[in-house]
């Protein structure tokens, strides 16, 4: 029998593998990609025409409502990239042909004119959104949130017009969890709940919004003056599943948002 019993062997050799794997997990100077995005929102914010901190609101609305709805750690994964997200498509370059970072930051307004052109530039600037977050190595799931935001549930939203339960899960999610982040930035908590209601059901999913409705019964709203609340939402990503990225992916992710200028 060698120096050290069976046991302890094996004890150690799973602790050496432990170790080797720990290493190769997170290549040297990783960067936490939450903390990527928590840097970046605050410039796509501003680029999107929204107040200051609405995507960080928005993230946290939404984390807050899957945890009501019992939805899981690795869809939640999902839906916190997507939340912090969703205004990407705000971001254009002047030929849709180039792929030059540095032209990508005017605004691309939904058009004022007849229905048409208003759901041409709407889809137009969604696929805008959903092609960076793909190219920035995001799952399907925010890719397609960014498509479908401004879906509404009785069919009349933009670009496609789906309606109901056609609309990804998490697109009603963060569709209602935007809408209602702006009323409360522009008028207040009372203002922002009676907005949910009168929308449910025509805008928002109406079971969706029942819960949210009573999350914000229970004082939600209140919760969005916390002190740090870009630290209390890189909290609520499942950090068992948080993705890491090393120098050459963080730039992929800065140039994919055409921020890198930006921020």
């Amino acid at each position: 029998m060698g120096p050290f019993p069976l046991s302890d062997t094996r004890l150690r050799l799973a602790a050496m593998r432990a170790e080797a794997t720990a290493r190769n997990a997170y290549p040297r100077q990783a960067t936490r990609v939450a903390d990527l995005l928590l840097e970046l929102v605050p410039a796509l914010d501003e680029l999107a025409g929204r107040e200051p901190g609405h995507a960080v609101r928005t993230c946290y609305l939404s984390m807050r409502l899957a945890e009501a709805m019992s939805i899981g750690d690795r869809d939640r994964l999902g839906l916190f990239y997507a939340a912090l997200l969703h205004d990407a498509g705000s971001v254009s370059d002047v030929d849709p042909s180039s792929a030059r970072p540095a032209m990508m930051r005017r605004l691309m307004p939904v058009a004022s004119g007849e229905d048409d052109e208003r759901r041409a530039a709407e889809h137009l600037r969604v696929r805008r959104g959903a092609q960076f977050a793909t190219r920035a190595g995001f799952g399907p799931e925010v890719a397609v949130t960014v498509m479908a935001l401004h879906e509404h549930w009785d069919g009349r939203g933009l670009p496609i017009g789906l309606a109901g339960e056609a609309i990804p899960l998490f697109a009603r999610i963060v569709s209602l969890t935007h809408g209602l982040e702006i009323a409360f930035s522009e008028e207040g908590a009372p203002a922002a709940v009676t907005t949910i209601h009168a929308r449910s059901g025509t805008w928002y999913d109406p079971q969706v919004a029942s819960v949210l409705l009573a999350l914000c019964a229970n004082g939600l709203l209140h919760e969005l003056d916390a002190a740090d609340l870009t630290s209390v939402v890189r909290d609520l990503e499942p950090n068992w599943l948080a993705r890491f990225a090393d120098e050459e992916d963080a730039d992929r992710i800065r140039n994919a948002l055409m921020l890198s200028g930006a921020a």
